[in-house]
């Protein structure tokens, strides 16, 4: 023990269940591309490690002192409690049996068997390793101290009496400060007002906006237009195709120029998105995927059709299904369904491409 141990502990929430909200605001699956930063597993390792005072280098812990916690432990919120407890498990479970025996209360269930202890490390530990939440120090790898604590600067954002816009902000500025690039913009597009409910103003390429109903959806097609299109040599929204509003047309010049009749009878994609590039003309068919619908074959086939009703050869012909997260279920679900000869965009990745391609023959 140090002497650290005149000094009070950390204040602590209410229950397990109260850093499992916190988490999901900090650290949720969509910023981080995982379950296990914001999950009850890492709920019960924030709640330990600020339990015993494992911050900033003090106090380490390791995952068997998360799984040997029960809740008439956790219960037991003195100082001086929650320090036995944390000398008592570095000594070992029988050693936490006595402590309970001293107290004179029932240890009961612990909250995780022995052999979780690989899932708290593999996946909690290093997930919040990853975004720089938990550091650790070094120790040999079959002894029984601690290793692992939290950084003073995440440890700070469970403050209880850290509520409304000052939690906000703590968030965002933790985030800014820790954050892996992509998981920042993942955080970025969290914030984004345009995540409201109000209706989606979208700005084309070459000027104009076009207004879209609220929604995921929108949302979406908001980055396909905005961020996906400005990586086209010379793009042109020619319509955009919405529930209750079948053909927004907004490039009719270009539509007439193709030779593309629209037939509002005909299943429409989401979005039709020409690139005039004189060296390879393209036009690109794109589906928005908030629930459901990615380009299946089927679909891409009839898109095909459509195409050569206007001379509009299978080579200058493009196929997008664009999702919000590639770590949501829609897109999870979608994946074994997309067409080959398709591609796959996500909002929170703009400038990643998923192509599904057939493999050419080898050629000697």
């Amino acid at each position: 023990m140090t002497s650290a141990d005149s000094t009070s502990l950390p204040s602590l929430m209410a229950s397990r269940k109260a850093y499992h909200e916190r988490l999901k605001l900090v650290l949720p699956q969509f910023v981080t591309g995982t379950t296990s930063t914001a999950n009850p597993v890492a709920a019960a390792v924030v709640f330990v490690a600020l339990y015993v005072g494992a911050v900033d280098a003090e106090h380490p812990i390791r995952p068997k002192t998360v799984s040997w916690m029960s809740d008439s432990v956790a219960k037991r919120r003195t100082d001086p409690d929650r320090r036995a407890y944390y000398k008592a498990s570095r000594s070992g479970s029988k050693a936490v049996s006595k402590l309970c025996v001293t107290w004179g209360i029932a240890r009961g269930s612990t909250w995780y068997a022995d052999d979780s202890r690989e899932p708290i490390r593999d996946e909690t530990l290093k997930e919040f390793a990853n975004c720089g939440a938990v550091k650790h120090t070094t120790v040999t790898g079959s002894s029984p101290l601690g290793r692992y604590y939290l950084d003073p600067d995440f440890a700070a954002l469970f403050e209880p009496s850290l509520l409304g816009e000052d939690l906000a902000a703590a968030i965002v500025s933790w985030q800014e400060k820790h954050l892996k690039p992509l998981a920042k913009l993942r955080a970025a597009k969290m914030r984004d007002p345009a995540l409201s409910t109000d209706s989606v103003i979208v700005n084309l390429p070459g000027g104009g906006q076009r207004t879209l109903h609220p929604g995921l959806s929108s949302r979406i097609l908001k980055g396909v237009i905005e961020d996906f299109a400005s990586t086209l040599a010379h793009p042109n929204v020619i319509f955009i195709s919405q529930s209750g509003e079948k053909v927004n047309l907004i490039d009719d010049s270009t539509l007439k120029s193709i030779g593309l009749t629209i037939d509002k009878q005909k299943l429409l994609p989401d979005c039709l998105i020409a690139d005039l590039d004189k060296t390879q003309q393209t036009l690109w068919f794109i589906e928005v995927v908030a629930t459901g619908g990615p380009i299946t074959t089927e679909r891409r086939d009839a898109f095909l059709e459509w195409a050569g009703q206007s001379s509009i050869t299978v080579e200058q012909c493009r196929f997008l299904t664009a999702f919000e997260s590639r770590t949501r279920p829609p897109a999870k679900s979608s994946l074994p369904r997309l067409a080959t000869r398709t591609h796959a965009w996500y909002a929170d990745e703009p400038m990643t491409l998923l192509t599904l391609g057939d493999i050419a023959p080898y050629e000697d």
